[in-house]
């Protein structure tokens, strides 16, 4: 399908999520629905289209893409040559704006076809929505997926070049600028030696793009950089607060200033390994921060997480957590066997 085409339908099916009310999609993919924004900070937020893009190109890895012209391109994650961790991310590259916010991960393919290393992702992370190869990015095979939310649902493309796996990872936010963001960047990257060449259109399943718009529709995130939750602020936060009544996962990253982690509390245990500088156990670590983290709570079933600022020892930990939908913010002590588990860096920024 053309760039035209494509965008074309992603504007027609725009209009149509707008316009219907029972959306049958809607239903299966209801997003953090049951925990609305506020409608005057959303109405805050430009919706205007995006027409000025410039070039990433990335020297390490050898290819390019386009993202828009004011949007702020910063890589996250490096892992340095011989890496310490081949099965976890060697590199990511944030790309963040008032619209948006998208991760660039790339992992190496170990030898593997891009479907024996998303079954090899599944038995060693969690398993993904779909392995079924249904698009094409860059002219390769590649799996696509909206990986629906309690908070925030994310989107996701996989691809490989044989060499290295790619992922596009965009958090799902109420604005459909996002979304033709996140298209022309799948449009557009490409090995850098062959950029002056024609770029090689994404095809994508042919329902995929009404099922993303619903997902906006419902999108509890506005925007990273005007993320505020009960009075504090934290720009660049990719995660939601419930119109103003609180979230652990927007807590978190405040706290920590910075987590790589995405989605929903309870999907990041699974998302460690991805991760080099990060571990996780059963118990906190001594004289550090730490995040307790719970699999599952019982309204809603998202999972929970929390942070420690400094665990000394002993049986119990002191926490400070922020409830979805229901606290702005608590502090409590709690026997360290009441989390599921615990999340921390590997190597702690030195006081």
């Amino acid at each position: 399908m053309s760039k035209v085409k494509l965008f074309t339908f992603a504007v027609v099916v725009a209009l149509l999520a707008i316009s219907t009310t029972n959306n049958p999609i809607s239903s299966l993919f209801t997003g953090n629905g049951n925990c609305r924004i506020s409608n005057a900070h959303a109405a805050s937020i430009s919706f205007e289209p995006i027409t000025q893009w410039q070039i990433y190109n990335d020297a390490d890895y050898k290819l390019v893409l386009e993202y828009p012209v004011g949007w702020e391109s910063k890589t996250t994650i490096f892992q340095k040559i011989p890496y310490e961790d081949a099965t976890a991310i060697i590199k990511r590259q944030t790309f963040i704006g008032a619209e948006g916010l998208i991760d660039l991960d790339i992992w190496v393919a170990n030898d593997l076809s891009l479907g024996e290393w998303l079954d090899w992702y599944g038995k060693t992370r969690s398993p993904l929505p779909t392995t079924e190869l249904n698009a094409k990015v860059w002219g390769y095979p590649a799996v696509v997926f909206l990986e629906p939310g309690g908070t925030v649902d994310m989107l996701a493309t996989f691809f490989t070049d044989g060499k290295y796996v790619y992922r596009l990872w965009y958090t799902v936010m109420r604005n459909e600028i996002g979304l033709q963001v996140y298209q022309h960047m799948l449009n557009t990257i490409g090995p850098s030696d062959g950029f002056d060449k024609v770029a090689i259109p994404v095809d994508l399943p042919e329902n995929f793009w009404d099922i993303t718009e619903t997902a906006v529709q419902t999108s509890g995130v506005i925007s990273p950089l005007v993320s505020s939750c009960c009075g504090y602020y934290s720009s660049g936060n990719p995660f939601p607060c419930c119109t103003n009544k609180g979230n652990c996962t927007w807590w978190v990253y405040y706290k920590y200033g910075y987590v790589p982690f995405r989605g929903d509390a309870g999907t990041w245990w699974s998302q460690v390994p991805n991760y080099s500088d990060w571990s996780r156990g059963s118990q906190p670590k001594k004289n550090q921060e730490n995040i307790a983290w719970w699999s599952k709570t019982s309204s809603p079933p998202y999972g929970h997480v929390a942070y420690a600022s400094n665990y000394t020892g002993g049986s119990n930990i002191t926490i400070s957590e922020m409830l979805w939908c229901n606290s702005c913010g608590r502090t409590r002590t709690i026997p360290i066997t009441r989390p599921n588990g615990y999340i921390y860096e590997k190597y702690p920024p030195q006081p």
